[in-house]
């Protein structure tokens, strides 16, 4: 533990000609634990200020919650933000499995939300932070997501790669503007599943019906290989956005690695379209970077400025303005040859002055000596539940063969010169549609066509999604969806691979689905339902199905630590466990009089008969063993007010601000809670002499 703190917080990494370097910060939390008690913690984190950033000017900061992670301080020293490294060290999660502590908060516990909030409050003070934006990779990307769920004041945007968040036990509260990265060979994290934490946002953010814009960003490496989805015009001027890594795997995407693109100057694209801005003239904040594209392929450049509304944009090529090109980016939808070399400004604008990006110039690659397209696939808006088709149209001297893909990854079956979807979903809104056309022994591959789905009023609604399962091999799976219609309703369920489209399961077509006796090879596969009525469809959020060879007990239960009934009206409450093997066995003892657990659904119901206070131990049970927690069951005479226990200690401990006396920084002199850093490494702190 002391040997990776030292390494974590010792390495002093040189910027760029800046010669900036990350300083390291310790201090004490005060916090409390999953029940609500006061607890103290030794928390780090790190900050990387550019030397040429001017302190008295109100400076934005990016969060980083993948530690001490040196990616983003070329980015940093070019646009002017801060960088502020953090991760989970220091937390209550044990090892050797230490993580965020970032699932439903108020079960899982606040420390790491109180923790994200006395860093912000700190280097606000200490660095004159005006907006702050976070970021995170796999684990950390959850936390990103998570923490943009409990507090969406507290930050302007967020960004996630290669994780989605835990759905339902993360589930946004105000609107924010997010963006998610995600590679089509991460054979770690399921595309579907992150695209389905972004619908989650767009619904809050009130884009469910938005259309998005797609645009081709730049991967030199593997040229052709990222797109951006983008869904605009949301609640405060809110934005969703989705970037596709075709081939792609669970990397931070950089220069030299995989495709080459640089996330980092996606993610400040994004970011920078939400900074405050400080002054009346225009600045560029996000400038453009240069783009390689395969000839016939489209190329897209972005431009951030700040300044007083209304800011009018106008592209140039070669210093030429572009007609109708009046927006914050622009597509060439169909590169040349005669364009390689060519260059792209902004030109930006309002009623105080005007200013001029640097240029960004575009590099056209030939194209592999293949079939000629003659028709491209174009986007397609359709309702859900309607019938779609993408077409394309090539000239070859030879047997032509095509192969449709989606998002990058083939689509079984698809392989005629158009790909018809008889009834487009909700969940595929975004996606990316191409063909793929080989004559002989050449290929090419057709423009990416992008589908938008708009829900159908009348359409079902979901009321509850299916359950994770976890089994044991030859055991079996089952999942089940609530939906709730005026109509008829019918079912299709649908399951696919980390690394696969979703294809309908033949027959799968009631409210539940059993699965066969699963193998090992069946892990993880992803299941879901659409829904449908005469008005349109809608499809549930995707679960794996997890298999191993023992049984496992639960990781935790998934429940609030207090409820509160009434004598003589009807009462429940469900026992929810996660990551336990199935069949899971519960049970809760002792209950007030009037009420009975059922031990296969963890469902506590009745009437309660007299009113009083009592301690429940709620217990989930497996071969492989339990996991139990205590809930502070009320009944009282009178309606349940409004105010529940839980929302009391939400109030007064779910951030640091709130009540620094219990959940904030300690008054320390210097800060850390330590005399020194030497003392922090020799690991001489009275609060834990294990460090």
């Amino acid at each position: 533990m002391k040997l990776h703190r030292a390494c974590a917080w010792l390495i002093l990494l040189a910027g760029t000609a800046s010669a900036a370097s990350e300083v390291a910060h310790f201090f004490v939390l005060n916090t409390t634990d999953a029940d609500g008690n006061p607890i103290k913690q030794n928390r780090s984190y790190s900050v990387y200020r550019p030397d040429n950033l001017d302190r008295t000017k109100p400076a934005p900061m990016v969060l980083n919650l993948d530690g001490t992670n040196s990616s983003f301080h070329r980015k940093a020293d070019q646009a002017g933000f801060v960088v502020v490294s953090c991760s989970f060290n220091g937390n209550s999660s044990g090892t050797p499995a230490v993580v965020w502590i970032n699932d439903n908060p108020r079960v899982a516990g606040w420390e790491d939300y109180d923790f994200l909030d006395e860093v912000i409050r700190r280097v606000r003070e200490s660095d004159n932070i005006s907006d702050v934006f976070t970021t995170g990779l796999s684990k950390d990307g959850h936390m990103s997501m998570a923490y943009a769920c409990e507090r969406p004041n507290m930050i302007r945007a967020a960004a996630t790669l290669d994780e989605f968040m835990q759905l339902p036990l993360n589930i946004p509260t105000a609107p924010v503007p997010v963006i998610g990265f995600q590679g089509t060979q991460d054979t770690n994290v399921p595309y579907t599943m992150l695209k389905e934490t972004l619908d989650a946002w767009r619904t809050i953010d009130g884009l469910r019906n938005a259309t998005p814009v797609t645009t081709f960003e730049s991967s030199p490496l593997q040229v052709g290989k990222v797109s951006q989805a983008t869904w605009r015009g949301g609640v405060n001027g809110t934005q969703v956005a989705m970037v596709t890594l075709i081939g792609g795997t669970h990397t931070f995407p950089l220069p030299g690695v995989q495709t080459g693109y640089d996330y980092t100057d996606g993610i400040w694209a994004f970011f920078s379209q939400f900074l405050t801005s400080t002054q009346p003239q225009p600045v560029i904040v996000s400038q453009p970077v240069n783009n390689i594209q395969v000839a016939g392929q489209p190329a897209s450049f972005w431009v951030t400025a700040t300044g007083a509304a209304p800011l009018r944009y106008q592209w140039q090529k070669n210093g030429a303005d572009i007609p109708g090109a009046t927006s914050n980016w622009y597509t060439l939808p169909a590169t040349a040859s005669a364009d390689s070399g060519a260059t792209f400004r902004a030109v930006v604008a309002n009623d105080n002055g005007t200013v001029t990006s640097p240029a960004a110039t575009l590099t056209v690659k030939s194209p592999d000596a293949g079939p000629v397209i003659t028709t491209q696939p174009v986007d397609q808006t359709v309702m859900s539940g309607q019938p779609v088709t993408f077409s394309v149209a090539a000239t070859t001297s030879a047997a032509t063969r095509y192969q449709w893909t989606k998002n990058g990854v083939n689509i079984a079956g698809a392989t005629a010169a158009t790909y018809a979807v008889p009834a487009a979903i909700t969940s595929d809104t975004g996606a990316a549609y191409a063909a793929v056309v080989t004559s002989g022994t050449s290929t090419t591959t057709s423009v990416r066509a992008t589908l938008t789905v708009l829900a159908a009023p009348g359409a079902p609604i979901i009321i509850a999604n299916p359950d994770r399962a976890r089994v044991i091999v030859g055991d079996r799976g089952t999942y089940t969806v609530k939906a709730w219609s005026l109509t008829p309703m019918t079912y299709q369920w649908q399951k696919g691979g980390l690394t696969t489209n979703m294809a309908d399961i033949p027959g799968a077509t009631e409210a539940s689905y059993t699965t066969p006796p699963a193998t090992l090879a069946d892990s993880p596969t992803l299941f879901r339902c659409t829904v449908s009525n005469a008005a349109g469809s809608v499809t549930s959020a995707s679960e794996m199905m997890l298999v191993t060879a023992d049984s496992k007990p639960a990781n935790q239960l998934n429940n609030s630590l207090t409820a509160i009934a009434q004598t003589g009206v009807p009462f429940q409450f469900n026992i929810l466990s996660s990551g336990g093997t199935q069949p899971v066995r519960y049970s809760a003892d002792p209950l007030p009089a009037g009420l009975t657990v059922d031990p296969v659904s963890g469902l506590i119901s009745g009437t309660p008969t007299a009113a009083g206070v009592t301690t429940v131990i709620l217990t989930a049970s497996n071969d492989g063993g339990d996991v139990s927690h205590s809930l502070i069951l009320t009944v009282t005479d009178a309606p349940v007010p409004p105010i529940t226990l839980e929302a009391w200690r939400k109030a007064l401990f779910g951030a640091s601000a709130t009540d620094p006396a219990i959940a904030g920084d300690d008054a320390d002199p210097d800060g850390d809670g330590f005399s020194n850093l030497a003392e922090f490494l020799a690991g001489t702190n009275p609060l834990d002499p294990a460090l």
